[in-house]
């Protein structure tokens, strides 16, 4: 399937290009989902650290490391 795309594709200069554009925009739209998953870990950790839960289970809970938790306590954002 996927080498019959490039195929056909590939001789299509137009056609190519719109594909490649296309790869380029899916691969940022990942990038940013991405992004705003780590955002919305580290907010939900300075939240849960604001109302005392313990780094241990805010580390479970968000999957962020025990390390990088520890610098939230350390930054303004508390």
């Amino acid at each position: 399937m996927a080498t019959n795309i490039l195929l056909n594709v590939s001789k299509d200069e137009e056609a190519r290009a719109y594909y490649e554009s296309e790869l380029i925009f899916q691969a940022d739209q990942r990038g940013r989902i991405r992004q705003a998953v780590e955002e919305a870990k580290y907010e939900m950790a300075v939240e849960l650290l604001k109302n005392g839960v313990s780094i241990e289970v805010i580390a479970k809970s968000s999957g962020l490391s025990i390390e990088k938790i520890k610098t939230l306590i350390g930054s303004s954002t508390l």
